[in-house]
């Protein structure tokens, strides 16, 4: 920004910045107290308790998650990169998570009990692979059984490890218990959804004919700037 912005803009590029950053600090810090206290706390540790108590735990959580954050940039700091330190924050959360949303929005046997086990399921094989393998003085905790190239080599491995591991849980958990009866699933899982017909529309108005453009100009644009 130093380089490419002049004097007068500089000052207006990097509170924009710092605006994007405060805003989704806000909003990974509003998600985490509200995931804590209504979907964790309320529904399964302390149910039926009045709006006031929920409030103060839900404040006590905020306070938490900002300290977590805090001691995560300690973490951070101690990487090569932020990028190597955000991909392997991905092969924790966005892997397993991608493979539950895959399986709960396109299989309609997947259950609740399942999903909560694949992602267990998949935080545990994530834990496992980087205490087990060593990259650019990464991981190896608990013992080098593998040595990997580079750091972002060790973080794809476990973003797959981490995907099938949640992926084969939640099938396996979700077929040995109930699933939820079809009503409860209207419009929420691919089979019980209504799709609403596209053939009357002019190509440039559906999304498939859209989608198959922007994949194959991505394709020409990687090939170019290789």
């Amino acid at each position: 920004m130093a380089q490419f912005y002049p004097s007068g803009l500089l000052g207006v590029g990097l509170t924009a910045l710092f605006a994007s950053f405060m805003s989704g600090m806000a909003g990974n810090v509003t998600a985490f107290n509200t995931v804590f206290t209504y979907d964790i706390y309320q529904s399964y540790i302390r149910r039926h308790e009045s709006d006031a108590h929920y409030f103060k735990v839900g404040r006590i959580t905020t306070v938490v998650g900002v300290l977590l954050s805090i001691g995560a940039a300690y973490w951070a700091a101690q990487s090569n990169n932020i990028m190597d330190f955000l991909q392997l924050v991905f092969g924790f959360v966005n892997a397993p998570l991608f493979a539950t949303f895959l399986l709960g929005m396109f299989w309609k046997r997947t259950t609740g009990h399942g999903a909560f086990s694949g992602l267990i399921a998949g935080e545990i094989v994530a834990t496992l692979t980087l205490g087990m393998s060593r990259a650019e003085s990464n991981g190896g905790w608990f013992g080098v059984v593998h040595t990997f190239p580079s750091a972002m080599a060790q973080n794809f491995w476990i973003a797959i490890l981490a995907f099938i591991a949640c992926f084969v849980f939640t099938v396996l958990v979700s077929v040995v218990t109930k699933p939820k009866p079809a009503a409860e699933l209207q419009n929420l899982v691919y089979a019980y959804t209504q799709i609403p017909t596209e053939a009357h529309l002019p190509w440039y108005k559906r999304p498939g004919p859209l989608a198959v453009i922007v994949g194959i100009a991505c394709i020409l644009f990687n090939i170019w700037f290789w």
